[in-house]
């Protein structure tokens, strides 16, 4: 039996990756350098004039969402596929692949990633899946939700994380799910707001565990993605 999380929510304020001007980190960063099984999160911003590389993974679970701008994503030597703004795609790597993000027209283009762990009992099964943005946005009270990752959804994980995005229409409050045998991980994308009556803004990331959920209010144009994995 797991043993019992503390009961905890912190900022965590996105920093420049060392290596790199191009992306922002709230996972690995001077501020919270390990949380598994989170093992990175952030930002990348990049244009025709400024690339981001080829990339490895091995054991790891990847989120990439699209925010801003028209991408192409390809996986190893597969044909690459087109990402517009809200495209999303969850690699499932158990051994080494690789995958590559680009500019597909004039204009930067803008993602988020999310990476976690893959224990050694997961499939063996290299796994890409896609979700597109839907036709009709999905409403819960003042908010529009787009359910990314877990049951009922296009993309399923592996080790069972489960995100979705929360677009506030007007100032309120809602409540993420947590689950004490679980970590929750929230990044800001846009505006202003507060979670647990922490203010948080652009580039912000939120970590919690030990809880049953935590509650995001609204103060100008928030816009979040909110993640759950086991621990």
């Amino acid at each position: 039996m797991a043993s019992s999380a503390p009961r905890s929510v912190r900022i965590v304020p996105g920093e420049l990756e060392t290596k790199s001007a191009m992306t922002r980190l709230v996972i690995p960063s001077s501020g919270q350098p390990a949380w598994p099984p989170f093992l990175r999160a952030g930002e990348t911003v990049v244009s025709r004039l400024r690339r981001f590389p080829s990339h490895l993974h091995d054991r790891e679970e990847v989120l990439t969402y699209v925010s801003e701008g028209f991408a192409t994503y390809q996986l190893d030597t597969r044909p690459a596929h087109l990402l517009s703004p809200g495209s999303a795609r969850l690699l499932s790597s158990p051994s080494r692949s690789t995958h590559q993000i680009s500019p597909a027209r004039a204009g930067p283009i803008r993602w988020f990633s999310l990476v976690v762990g893959i224990p050694p009992s997961a499939s063996n099964e290299l796994h890409l899946q896609a979700s597109e943005p839907p036709v009709f946005p999905q409403y819960e009270e003042s908010a529009v939700v787009r359910r990314l990752v877990g049951p009922g959804t296009e993309m399923t994980s592996s080790i069972g994380l489960e995100c979705r995005e929360i677009l506030f229409v007007e100032r309120s409050t809602t409540f993420q799910r947590v689950g004490h045998d679980r970590r929750g991980l929230v990044y800001v994308l846009a505006g202003r707001g507060s979670v647990e009556g922490h203010d948080v803004e652009v580039g912000d990331g939120v970590l919690a565990e030990g809880v049953t959920g935590i509650a995001i209010q609204n103060v100008e144009g928030l816009r979040v993605i909110a993640a759950s994995a086991p621990r």
